[in-house]
């Protein structure tokens, strides 16, 4: 765990220096997601805003199960506004309240568990930023990556276009043919600036996880590729429930629960007071005058309880101790569901994308080599040849999608499982 820390700490400062030569130059922060999730973990502010939970815990802590502070008394009195017979008493106590049972130490054992529950809180945080982050990345790139295919097969079109409009003047062609051309090549212009909207709210969005300025410069380097074999993605263990942070959190829940009914317990019995006090009294004594009476005693007080066994708030307690046992068994099916089908789900997406690859695209990709080659012989005509290779560009940007939803899945199952094997997960 050191190696780890210390890994993504050296990753930290190399992306600060990066990102501080970047601003300097001018030229964009080049990020690839690995980075781009180091950089959502180090600088975003709700993040940041959630780290310090751990501190007001850790402060709570320290203040939890600790006794009640002494109380010094002092009293006087006189008969100088009544009598005046030179009368007088003075007083001096000192009390202090001690505990009868084990509330004070439950106080401590509750506090201590919320401290690991606030680390857990921003554990989960952290699980939860770093897949959305890594899906932001995936969708930017996948938005340039589509809008490439789009700028192709538009520079296809018109180039086509503009083929069709000189075999026009000679008879070859005719204007619906054009008109065709120019209704395709204008609906895939519609398709492109739908996509650099998108693109645009997407990188603001990235942007805005890894708090940056929304009119910072980023270049993300980030390609899909399908694995060469499927994905081993094991079930969820008993182990890795355990320490899922989202279990985690339930599990700290209704261990605190359980702590808090035997508090509610313990404090049907107050704390026991006990009192050492000195007087000093002058007073009159017939026929002898005046005289000083002095005693050295100690008080006790037990509160009884009679009128309030703390009943309501026993029950109180039992219940929400039931309610989180609950919570925590729908936690633990509710995760266990969600890495199965996240599991189920990648390992189709893989099967399809890999079979599209195989039988659709690799056919595609020689079928345009063949009709090159055809047109080089002059067996084929240029038409037929631009239309085998927007058909090509056509099926990448399916096969470009499939991949894209491929990795979706994987991070959906890595977020389920909280299987984060970056340093920067460790949360230190």
């Amino acid at each position: 765990m050191y190696y780890f820390l210390k890994l993504g700490r050296a990753a930290a400062f190399a992306l600060i220096v990066q990102s501080a030569l970047s601003s300097l130059s001018g030229a964009p922060l080049r990020l690839n997601k690995a980075q781009a999730v180091l950089r959502a973990v180090q600088q975003n502010p709700a993040l940041r805003a959630a780290r310090t939970i751990i501190d007001q815990a850790n402060g709570s802590a320290s203040q939890a199960g600790r006794w009640q502070n002494p109380e010094l008394s002092l009293d006087y009195s006189t008969d100088r506004w009544f009598n005046n017979q030179g009368e007088r008493s003075v007083g001096l106590g000192f009390e202090q309240r001690f505990p009868v049972t084990n509330r004070l130490s439950l106080q401590k054992a509750i506090a201590r568990d919320e401290v690991e529950l606030a680390q857990a809180e921003v554990s989960n945080q952290v699980r939860l930023l770093c897949a959305e982050v890594e899906s932001a990345v995936a969708r930017v790139a996948a938005l340039h990556a589509q809008l490439q295919l789009r700028e192709q097969i538009i520079g296809l079109n018109r180039t086509f276009a503009s083929f069709i409009e000189t075999r026009i003047e000679t008879g070859e062609a005719s204007s619906i043919e054009a008109n065709q051309v120019k209704i395709e090549l204008y609906a895939v212009e519609q398709e492109l600036q739908a996509l650099e909207n998108k693109l645009l709210s997407e990188r603001a969005a990235l942007k805005l996880l890894m708090g940056m300025e929304v009119d910072a410069s980023i270049e993300l380097s980030h390609q899909f590729k399908l694995p060469a074999t499927a994905p081993k993605l094991p079930a969820l263990t008993a182990d890795a429930l355990a320490n899922h942070p989202e279990y985690r959190m339930k599990s700290l829940l209704s261990g605190i629960a359980d702590n808090r009914v035997s508090a509610a317990k313990a404090a049907r019995w107050a704390d026991v007071a006990v009192r050492v006090f000195f007087e000093e009294a002058r007073s009159v004594d017939v026929p002898s005058g005046l005289g000083t009476d002095r005693s050295f005693g100690v008080g006790v007080s037990i509160p009884l309880p009679w009128m309030n066994r703390n009943q309501g708030l026993i029950e109180v307690s039992r219940a929400q101790q039931r309610q989180i046992k609950y919570e925590l068994d729908a936690v633990g099916l509710k995760l266990r569901s969600e890495v199965s089908v996240q599991r189920e789900r990648a390992l189709r997406l893989y099967a399809q994308a890999q079979q599209y690859d195989q039988n659709l695209t690799q056919l595609v990709v020689q079928n345009v080599a063949d009709m090159n080659t055809a047109y080089s012989a002059g067996q084929i005509s240029l038409a037929e040849r631009f239309r085998s290779q927007q058909q090509g560009l056509k099926i990448q940007s399916t096969q470009l999608a499939k991949l894209h939803e491929f990795e979706q899945a994987m991070i959906l199952w890595k977020a389920a499982t909280a299987a984060c094997q970056l340093p920067h997960c460790q949360n230190k």
